[in-house]
């Protein structure tokens, strides 16, 4: 209640609803807690509240596990705009038992992840507890209409994402990473019963749980929706919920004829494909069946990506989530919806590539997401592009691997070295069953009959069952990927990684009973190479040479540089040293007997929290022998780890190294 006085303290001495009571009743300058209860009565403090620009919802101090982007709290706008916005409160929640008694909950936080269309929103963490408090909101926009009747056709849900962070496994160093998220809960809040009421709108939500634990309560959320401005016609409660259960019993028979008519041709087909992995519905982490066509969608990548390959990069920096055998088989596999996989900031080798199809099809590319196994004929997902061809020129079919960003084209030998079979393919529009065991002879013409076998999928069950909406941009998703401001230094964060390294060599090296000095110079031009190796990895044309030409002025005669770099999907640093020294390049440059040292590292922030972590170590030491140019190996295809000398004679790159392609 003090906060409350002292924020609104100015805006009542203009207010003349203020005023006015101030006139009548003088002695409630005495009484200002007496004042403002009727000023709340009288809907004063709920407009000043819309004016100050939510002002209330300040971030608290910056919480040791996370800390929300400042920025992104209100995506809608910090308070009502001209148009109709919904004001969403978070006030409460009660029943969390999961954490009545839990020792492992001590120090983990609860967020709370929003998506209306492509408004994102991120509340402060508070601690995990029965009954945790919230205390958040938000305005976000509704669409142009202009009556509430109009609002009632808009169907879009508020996607409300819980997720805890932090807690014994996060790791010691929960300024930078947190690590992944578990997902609480998952739902979808309809919004339009407010639409019949004339103010605030109380409303207690049953929390379930996700995947096997759909069934059970996992909490409750007290909350309050409200349609700003007041004002206007209120729907009849009747009307908002004919509205309702007309599209949900249209929904409903949508999917049982789909369905029906899916099973009917499964039936007569599903003895040609005893062991292969046919996949023609899949269920969201909220038990929702849904053919696994609507899993994908064109989605702009706005300004957050630069293209395909970045696009590529991104996805494949997103941590990977292990499956067992028995869901990678399953023949109806649970996926996360995209802001579902966006706040627990990890995702399934099938969910990043159903991300990665996406967006490429958001750059208008033709692309398709394949379901098969590699080469160790383990189940595996990953997107085939196919470009443009005439009669002249049969097109060019590529396939993107989100799990290690290498593009092969069907025609390379590493094509069929890098895949065993291709069993389901499918994108927004269509879904084909491949009947081709040998991969060797699959042919990427859809219309070969000899390959495919298209799945009986109308357009209607598509529209009617979209799992986001497309409606602003017509074919795109009404969904916008976000980069979350962090509240540490990049800079001290890169400096204090080196520091450690640097430690950790010595002690390594000290142990072997060798001598350490730490060239600051050369660490320095080792920015240049990590500056390049990003780059080539977002498909800019390679720059290697700039820096091979400054490795040449900064040996000696008769010394030889050796750069090995390494390069992490995460930031707890306590995990760098044990994955650096465990590789035998590394352990290699560790042992030699340098003249000197240098450790550089890279931290490069993408959207949804995803990050890659460049570590560069490099030792200037006396050549051993002549080295041949002739007999260079290029840079692994994995592109991850490679070892780099240079020979101080000529400045250029006489040796390459190739490490583990292992992102640790």
């Amino acid at each position: 209640m003090d906060a409350l006085k002292s924020l609104i303290r100015d805006r009542l001495r203009g207010n003349p609803t203020a005023a006015r009571l101030l006139e009548e009743r003088p002695e409630l300058q005495e009484d200002p807690a007496a004042l403002l209860g009727l000023l709340e009565e009288q809907g004063v403090i709920e407009e000043i509240y819309a004016q100050l620009e939510c002002s209330l919802q300040k971030p608290l101090e910056p919480s040791p596990v996370v800390q929300p982007a400042p920025d992104a709290r209100f995506e809608a706008g910090d308070g009502p705009a001209p148009g109709w916005q919904l004001c969403l409160r978070l006030v409460e929640g009660q029943a969390f038992l999961d954490y009545l008694e839990d020792a492992d909950s001590a120090g983990r936080e609860m967020v709370w992840h929003l998506a209306f269309g492509r408004q994102r929103w991120r509340s402060r963490a508070v601690p995990c507890a029965v009954a945790p408090r919230f205390d958040e909101a938000m305005f976000l926009k509704l669409p142009s209409c202009a009556s509430r009747n109009g609002l009632l056709q808009h169907s879009s849900p508020v996607h409300l994402v819980l997720v805890s962070y932090g807690g014994s496994g996060s790791g010691e160093e929960p300024p930078w990473d947190v690590g992944q998220g578990t997902v609480i809960s998952s739902h979808l809040l309809e919004w339009r019963h407010c639409l019949s009421t004339p103010g605030p709108l109380k409303m207690t939500v049953e929390l379930q749980g996700v995947g096997r634990r759909h069934q059970l309560s996992v909490g409750v959320l007290h909350l309050e929706l409200e349609l700003r401005p007041q004002g206007g016609e209120l729907l009849p409660q009747m009307a908002v919920a004919a509205q309702l259960r007309a599209e949900e019993q249209r929904r409903a028979e949508v999917m049982r004829r789909a369905f029906e008519e899916m099973d009917r041709w499964w039936a007569e087909h599903h003895m040609l494909y005893p062991s292969r992995h046919i996949r023609l519905f899949a269920q969201t982490e909220c038990c929702v069946f849904l053919p696994v066509a609507n899993f994908v969608v064109p989605l702009h990548a706005g300004r957050q990506l630069d293209g395909p390959s970045h696009a590529l990069r991104f996805v494949s920096l997103i941590p990977l989530e292990p499956v067992s055998a028995k869901e990678a088989s399953s023949a109806e596999p649970r996926w996360h919806t995209f802001p579902t996989l966006w706040a627990r900031g990890s995702a399934t080798c099938e969910e990043r590539a159903l991300l990665l199809c996406s967006l490429l099809l958001g750059y208008s590319l033709d692309a398709w997401c394949c379901l098969g196994t590699d080469e160790r004929n383990q189940a595996h997902a990953w997107v085939l592009v196919r470009d443009k061809g005439d009669k002249s020129m049969p097109a060019q079919v590529t396939l993107w691997d989100p799990r290690t960003a290498a593009k092969i084209r069907a025609d390379e030998p590493r094509y069929l070295s890098s895949f065993s079979s291709v069993d389901t393919v499918f994108n927004h529009r269509r879904v084909l069953v491949c009947h081709q065991e040998d991969l060797a002879q699959v042919s990427y013409d859809f219309s070969d009959p000899r390959s495919w076998l298209p799945a009986p999928l109308e357009q209607e069950v598509l529209d009617v069952l979209q799992l986001y909406p497309c409606k602003s941009c017509p074919g795109f998703a009404e969904l916008s990927l976000r980069t979350w401001k962090v509240h540490w230094d990049l800079e001290t964060l890169e400096e204090t990684i080196e520091e450690r390294l640097a430690v950790a060599l010595r002690n390594h090296r000290e142990a072997l009973g060798l001598k350490t000095v730490m060239d600051q110079h050369v660490a320095e031009l080792l920015h240049v190479a990590l500056v390049n190796l990003e780059s080539e990895r977002r498909g800019m044309p390679s720059q290697a040479s700039v820096f091979e030409a400054l490795a040449g002025r900064v040996c000696r005669p008769g010394e030889v540089l050796r750069a090995t770099p390494v390069q992490f999907n995460h930031l707890r640093v306590s995990l760098f040293w044990p994955a650096l020294s465990d590789r035998p390049t590394v352990r290699e440059v560790l042992a030699q007997a340098a003249h000197s040292f240098a450790v550089r590292c890279r931290v490069v922030l993408l959207p949804e929290g995803a990050k890659s972590v460049w570590v560069l170590k490099a030792n200037a030491r006396p050549r051993a022998g002549d080295l041949s140019t002739a007999q260079i190996p290029r840079i692994n295809q994995h592109g991850w780890v490679f070892g780099l000398q240079f020979n101080a004679e000529t400045g250029g790159m006489v040796d390459a190294r190739v490490g583990n392609g292992d992102v640790s």
